[in-house]
């Protein structure tokens, strides 16, 4: 039994202890496999992404610039007057010049501001205004009285509104009558005849071509008078006449109305009157029945 046990043990002793560097390289050998099969269970849990799939380019239609047009303030603008005057019989009947004024100085007119409006002279040009809708402002000439005329003036709107008015009334008399001839900002004029009554339509409001369009922009007006018969002009083209004998004189006047709008601004120039020949009265010959 003892010698068995002693066998035994005898029998284990045959194998030696395996060599210090075999045992590090079994060491490392396990290790490595450790690291191996860590790195496959990750491998496992962790998802990899697919591949980004590409997507195809849409090609967008090309933007439209797009243009601001900025608000601009109103500047003048030269318009060529007509070539030729289709009245040349009126320069053969003008007689002396009665009042010329280019508003450089002031010859007499009332200027001055009201609780409605005002009249002033800025930059060589009478100025009359409005400031409130539905209002009328006027100021007289320092011409003389005068019954037979020719007349012209310049004019320009500089702040103005559909159905506004300005122009000229003549044969102005002490009561307030007068002949008015008012053209407006949208390019129509009308002749009428104001008495304490009313007004009375002498040509009713019209629109005319002959009127050259657009704030800042220079209109040339005329008025001939000779007794009860009127012909009226703009930019040298006669665009009406009429016939009345209520008034036989008076003065002449400027004028502006506001309609709608609450502000209303225009300008006068090259104001000129001339008197008119005197046409003679025809004769009959000596011995006539």
């Amino acid at each position: 039994m003892i010698r068995d046990q002693a066998a035994s043990h005898s029998s284990r002793r045959r194998y030696p202890h395996p060599p210090s560097d075999f045992r590090s390289h079994l060491k490392a050998a396990s290790t490595a496999t450790s690291i191996l099969v860590t790195a496959f269970v990750l491998s496992a849990c962790v998802t990899t992404a697919p591949p980004p799939t590409s997507t195809p380019t849409l090609a967008l239609p090309t933007a439209t610039p797009t243009f601001i047009i900025p608000t601009l303030v109103p500047t003048a603008t030269f318009t060529p007057e007509p070539e030729s005057s289709p009245t040349p019989d009126l320069l053969t009947g003008l007689g002396d010049l009665i009042f010329e004024d280019s508003f450089d100085s002031n010859l007499g007119w009332d200027v001055g501001q009201t609780e409605i409006g005002g009249a002033s002279l800025v930059e060589e040009r009478l100025s009359l205004a409005v400031r409130r809708s539905n209002s009328f402002y006027f100021i007289q000439s320092p011409a003389p009285t005068i019954t037979d005329f020719f007349l012209e003036v310049t004019v320009r709107s500089e702040v103005c509104s559909d159905g506004d008015e300005f122009g000229v009334m003549f044969r102005y008399r002490a009561m307030g009558e007068h002949y008015r001839f008012a053209l407006t900002c949208d390019e129509r004029a009308r002749v009428s005849r104001v008495l304490e009554e009313g007004e009375i339509v002498l040509v009713p409001l019209t629109q005319t071509y002959a009127v050259f369009p657009g704030l800042l922009v220079d209109n040339r007006i005329a008025i001939w008078a000779s007794g009860n018969q009127f012909r009226f002009f703009i930019n040298h083209l006669e665009v009406f006449s009429a016939s009345d004998r209520v008034l036989p004189s008076g003065k002449l006047t400027f004028f502006v109305r506001s309609r709608g709008s609450s502000q209303t601004t225009v300008s006068f120039d090259d104001f000129t009157v001339y008197a008119l020949l005197l046409t003679p009265t025809p004769t009959e010959p000596p011995g006539s029945p």
